[in-house]
């Protein structure tokens, strides 16, 4: 059986690095830093599942969650480390 596919869409480098290195293994990963990257990468590259940082430069999380929803029911992770 083929591993799941994993996207980890997070504007924090040693974040995404930290996560992909602890799932490594269980999960086929892809990474990227923006919505912009995300979106592209989510037509190439189809997710099981996706792990979402509301705060990503260029396309900010919710906005890049609005325009998966057109075409795609991936389960989506979202999170942030914005406090306030």
């Amino acid at each position: 059986m083929d591993a799941m596919k994993l996207l980890i869409a997070d504007g924090n480098e040693e974040f995404r690095r930290a996560l992909a290195a602890e799932l490594e293994g269980a999960y086929r990963i892809r990474c990227c830093a923006d919505g912009k990257e995300a979106l592209s990468l989510l037509r190439s590259f189809v997710p099981d599942v996706l792990v979402l940082d509301l705060m990503l430069p260029g396309l900010d999380g919710t906005a890049l969650c609005r325009r998966i929803r057109e075409q795609s029911r991936v389960p989506i992770i979202m999170l942030t480390a914005k406090s306030a």
